[in-house]
């Protein structure tokens, strides 16, 4: 008997846990392309979001830094080179890993921050979510 009540208790908390673990979001969302930028930091870079749903999903994101000029982080060798040496991140592949983890949960509240571009990330979930809400 104590088998039997042990079986019950373990396959109860693994499907309590499976269920929590759901990989994509069964949020849906209006389609068009849909942008957000805020105002430049303290740093003088600004980000830029442009997110694309179609059939209620997002299906591309491109998402980028620039400053007062337009120069983007992206495009500026010389910032992505020190970048990469003191956090061992290009701004280039930090937000690739964004754009990617965005299309795959299909929401910004579930993206994990990229190790070395905290603050980036911040700001990529936070416009993310902005440019959403015009989709709804």
């Amino acid at each position: 008997m104590k088998k039997v009540w042990s079986l019950i208790i373990i396959l109860s908390l693994v499907l309590t846990i499976g269920a929590g673990c759901e990989k994509t979001s069964d949020i849906r969302y209006k389609d068009g392309k849909f942008t957000a930028e805020d105002d430049l930091d303290d740093q003088g870079w600004k980000g830029e979001i442009e997110i694309e749903v179609r059939d209620g999903k997002i299906v591309e994101v491109d998402y980028d830094e620039a400053n007062k000029e337009g120069d983007k982080k992206t495009e500026d060798e010389e910032y992505s080179k020190s970048m990469e040496e003191s956090s061992g991140v290009s701004p280039e592949d930090a937000y690739e890993q964004l754009e990617d983890a965005l299309i795959k949960t299909q929401d910004p509240n579930r993206i994990d921050a990229v190790s070395g571009a905290t603050t980036s990330s911040e700001r990529f979930k936070k416009l993310a979510k902005e440019a959403l809400d015009k989709s709804k």
